[in-house]
């Protein structure tokens, strides 16, 4: 039996590289995620400090603050595959997720700007019920990262500023799930323990480097923000063990103890072009490259050496791309229509789809308006995300490496709230 409960331990830890890779986000700034995160050839407020922090040094003259946060509601449904879990349907309960995006930017001289940004790029939280068939590789997951960025722009002329900054960062996970033995390959096995894992990591260092052109009608700009690997030290591992055949065995073997872990998320590279065509209407087109094929594996450090030890676990994550358009409409004085599409490439080979990380290739579609009174400006949006249809069968063979297959379907909403105030 021990073989087989390390073989379905493992899979516990695996969310971390997991759900950094299928959530990723991007939506900090109302304005910004209106326009479906097309922003870094064109600077709009000071959430330009995420998007591409050269654009502080084109924002007016003083002092700006712009913050707010996202709403995200998704849903996740499962249908199970021949043979074992045939035609059963689960959906995710409803939750809702709260990324944050607060910024300030201060004009020191005619060239010289700073501002610093708080936000969570990264982070995951996807709950099933506590019957759904496939809590034992996952039933509650939340992991959260908090990016603390400063960062400095020069402006080299009147058309062309350089920034850069860093990227401070930590991270909090927590994982639920169940544990089963399946020493008998020919039964659904029997659950042994409910299990928790909780723990924060310690702090990690990143960078960013950025440029931005910008004439009257055309904007040039690109981003470059370095990977940051996040070490998980002493994270408390706790099992509830339940009344089964194996109750003794499972006592044995599961023991509340610690484990260390580390996860690393990706850098990036965007470039982006922007146009105004008419004195009220432009548009901007961006490409963004993710390195996620630093996920070549997962190293899981347990406490316990004798029963668990140290395992390395395969991730294979590919790079991905991302295009997005954006486009606004002045359509008033004091007011702008916003829209714009996302195409999002997953980094996840089919074999690692499971109820921790049901991801996908992703069409979005944004729209949003905003208003300026004075030196207050207000915004808000929306974005629909469609995951589509993913299955974890090939050619008619189930690709889950704990047996668990079927088709996910998800979407996503997305609501954005922020506003602006500029100190002159």
């Amino acid at each position: 039996m021990k073989g087989k409960l390390i073989s379905i331990l493992l899979t516990f830890l695996m969310v971390s590289s997991a759900a950094a890779g299928g959530f990723g986000l991007y939506e900090f700034g109302a304005a910004a995620s209106s326009m479906s995160g097309a922003a870094v050839a064109r600077s709009w407020d000071a959430s330009t400090i995420f998007y591409n922090p050269a654009g502080i040094a084109f924002l007016k003259d003083g002092s700006h603050y712009y913050g707010g946060v996202t709403f995200i509601t998704a849903t996740n449904k499962f249908t199970g595959a021949d043979p074992v879990y045939s035609g059963e349907e689960h959906t995710t309960p409803d939750k809702l997720h709260t990324p944050i995006g607060f910024y300030f930017s201060h004009q020191f001289n005619e060239t010289l700007y700073a501002g610093i940004g708080v936000t969570n790029p990264f982070g995951l939280g996807l709950g099933w019920a506590e019957d759904f068939p496939g809590r034992f590789i996952a039933y509650n997951t939340d992991l959260k990262s908090f990016y603390v960025s400063p960062v400095v722009a020069y402006k080299v002329s009147d058309e062309f500023s350089v920034s850069a900054g860093a990227d401070i960062v930590f991270g909090s996970i927590t994982l639920e799930r169940y544990v089963k033995n399946l020493d008998d390959e020919s039964s659904n096995g029997v659950e042994l323990a409910k299990s928790s894992i909780e723990g924060n990591s310690d702090l990690a260092v990143g960078f960013t480097a950025s440029a931005m052109y910008r004439s009257e009608n055309l904007g040039l700009g690109f981003l470059y923000r370095h990977s940051v690997e996040l070490t998980l030290e002493n994270a408390d591992a706790t099992f509830e063990i339940l009344d089964t055949y194996a109750k003794a065995a499972a006592t044995a073997l599961l023991k509340d103890q610690t484990v260390n872990s580390g996860i690393t998320f990706p850098n990036i590279f965007s470039v982006g072009i922007y146009y105004k065509f008419l004195e009220n209407f432009g548009a901007e087109l961006d490409f963004m490259w993710y390195n996620w094929s630093v996920f070549d594996k997962l190293v899981l450090e347990f406490e316990d050496t004798e029963n668990l030890g140290t395992i390395v676990l395969p991730e294979d994550y590919e790079n991905s791309i991302q295009f997005r358009l954006g486009m606004h409409y002045d359509f008033a004085d004091n007011w702008q229509l916003r829209a714009g599409y996302i195409y999002d490439e997953s980094p996840q080979p089919t074999h690692s789809v499971s109820p921790l990380l049901p991801d996908n290739d992703r069409n979005d579609v944004s729209l949003g308006i905003g208003y300026t009174a004075g030196n207050w400006q207000f915004d808000t949006g929306y974005m629909y995300v469609d995951f589509s249809e993913r299955s974890t069968v090939e050619n008619g063979e189930g690709q889950n490496p704990d047996g668990f297959d079927g088709t996910y379907a998800s979407i996503a909403n997305l609501f954005f709230f922020s506003f602006g105030y500029h100190f002159e």
